[in-house]
């Protein structure tokens, strides 16, 4: 009885975490649409339902999750962006949310 009492409470611990994980990731994901929406949306299409006009040659972020850049490659170029994209002050976190956000169209 001990043995499966034991089995049901990791079998319950690790879903318990995997749902937070899921939980956090979501609120991620939200935060990197919101700075998104409020920061990008002028010069990429950000959303699926996002209508331009947009700069000329500015990829969307459906098409940044497609390509082959890695997360560190989109964390150097949010942290020190080149022309014409703007320096944007963001904080670590921040870029992070940002990057969740474009990983999600590739999910």
């Amino acid at each position: 009885m001990r043995i499966v009492s034991t089995m049901f409470l990791a079998m319950f611990l690790g879903a318990l975490t995997a749902n937070m994980a899921q939980a956090q990731d979501a609120r991620e994901r939200r935060a990197g649409e919101l700075l998104s929406r409020n920061l990008c949306a002028e010069c990429h299409i950000v959303s699926d339902a996002q209508r331009g006009p947009v700069l000329d040659g500015v990829p969307s972020f459906p098409t940044l999750a497609r390509s082959k850049r890695t997360n560190a490659q989109l964390r150097a170029w949010l942290t020190d962006p080149h022309p014409p994209m703007p320096d944007l002050p963001l904080s670590e976190r921040e870029i992070a949310s940002v990057i969740a956000y474009i990983r999600s169209f590739s999910d």
